[in-house]
């Protein structure tokens, strides 16, 4: 089924794109924080372009009847001669200021060009959006759950200091300092000697690591406490299953943790391996792990592409949990040093550590090793919550495609991104 909320929509034809709006009513007959079912468009819809603008973003489907009471919603089309385009375009331009982003893709229904559907898809951003038609008493509007409704003196607020730090919290350059500057936080140690010098003894830290960081682009503050990060743990120990937490007397591995009043960090350490990770989430709604690579003087590309694919499940989760549905930019680095690619008798990309659960390799076809160019490679690829949830083989493949390519391999994108599909799908 195609999605309705990330497809390139203007490419497709009529017909395509009204069974494409009669798919997504099956498959979502109820409204939510992010999309919204109107049988026609007039002045209270604008209320609801303002809404998702102010919140999520999201999309709203014209010419679909859904009551309250209604099991199913229902493709009636909006009776119109002529496009609706131009009209909403106008409408949403003279009554909603800031101008919100947004796009709005029409088809009509087969066999009858008077019946009108558009799907009007908006992003959210940093801005504070306001409805200044005159007979539209209720200027500032937020989504909550399936409702557009005014929003409350805190919401306001929350949206008045959020347009006020757009400006240095929004742009590219801040994304990508935040990301970077958060993954230098957290070097992973190397030669801690035991676990009673772990984690306060002497080490230094290592130089070969696999960090991540998922940074949103909204500067929203959500406070943390003791129910967050006992959540946040739950959701490290049901995705990495090497890192739950060994009991017993001859345990090998511990676990600790450290606070701020921005940040939550979960360590573990393996001492027969020197092998440790660190999970962090902050009060801005980031999260972020770094991870040691090294065993036995190789590194596994087959764990590297584990850990993205499980950074980016526990963090659609925790985005989730916060109600945020937006968009933000994941961030990589990769250090190998000297080491070798783990490789197989067949010369498959084979695991290592094996952070999650399956028996999988990387077929050799899917990258070409080259002479290492550099130690260090860095990425930073754009995400949204609906990418994290329903495209994570092209997430993967696009970090590590720029990641591989900085360390002097060559990927073949289409056998790679097949190949962690088949990974992402055994691991759930």
């Amino acid at each position: 089924m195609l999605d309705l909320f990330t497809a390139d929509l203007k490419e497709l034809k009529n017909d395509d794109l009204y069974s494409a709006i009669a798919d997504f009513t099956r498959a979502q007959p109820g409204e939510s924080y992010r999309h919204d079912f109107k049988e026609c468009w007039n002045n209270d819809t604008l209320k609801d372009v303002a809404g998702l603008a102010n919140t999520f973003g999201g999309i709203l489907v014209i010419g679909v009847r859904k009551n309250k009471n209604d099991v199913e919603a229902e493709l009636v089309g909006q009776t119109s001669s002529s496009e609706l385009t131009a009209v909403i375009a106008s409408s949403v331009a003279t009554n909603i200021s800031p101008i919100p982003t947004y796009d709005v893709i029409e088809c009509h229904k087969p066999g009858d060009t008077n019946k009108r559907f558009c799907v009007i898809r908006i992003s959210s951003d940093l801005s504070l959006h306001v409805v200044t038609k005159k007979d539209i008493h209720t200027r500032v509007l937020v989504r909550n759950v399936d409702q557009t409704i005014p929003a409350d003196g805190a919401q306001l607020r929350m949206m008045i200091d959020r347009e006020k730090h757009s400006a240095t919290r929004g742009n590219d350059e801040a994304l990508h300092q935040r990301g970077f500057s958060l993954l230098d936080q957290m070097p992973v140690g190397l030669q801690y000697g035991s676990l009673e010098n772990w984690p306060s003894g002497v080490h230094r830290p290592s130089g070969t690591y696999f960090k991540t960081a998922l940074i949103p682009a909204e500067g929203r503050v959500m406070p943390l406490d003791r129910r967050a990060e006992n959540q946040f743990v739950a959701s490290i120990h049901d995705n990495y299953r090497r890192v739950r937490k060994l009991g017993g007397a001859d345990t090998v591995a511990a676990t600790t943790e450290n606070r701020s009043a921005d940040f939550y960090q979960y360590q573990w350490y393996h001492i027969n391996l020197d092998y440790e990770c660190r999970w962090r989430i902050t009060k801005f709604l980031e999260v972020a792990h770094a991870t040691q690579i090294k065993e036995d003087g190789s590194w596994s590309l087959l764990d590297v592409v584990a850990y993205t694919i499980l950074m980016l499940r526990m963090s659609a989760k925790w985005w989730e949990s916060s109600h945020y549905f937006g968009d933000g930019v994941l961030y990589a680095i990769l250090s190998v040093e000297d080491l070798k690619l783990a490789r197989g008798k067949s010369s498959e990309f084979k695991k290592l550590f094996g952070p999650g659960t399956g028996d999988f390799a990387l077929r050799p076809e899917v990258l070409q090793v080259g002479q290492q160019q550099l130690v260090v490679a860095k990425a930073g690829v754009p995400v949204n919550f609906a990418q994290m949830r329903s495209e994570i083989p092209e997430i993967v493949t696009s970090v590590m495609n720029s990641l591989l390519r900085s360390l002097g391999h060559g990927a073949f994108w289409d056998e790679f991104r097949e190949d962690v599909g088949v990974i992402a799908n055994g691991m759930q």
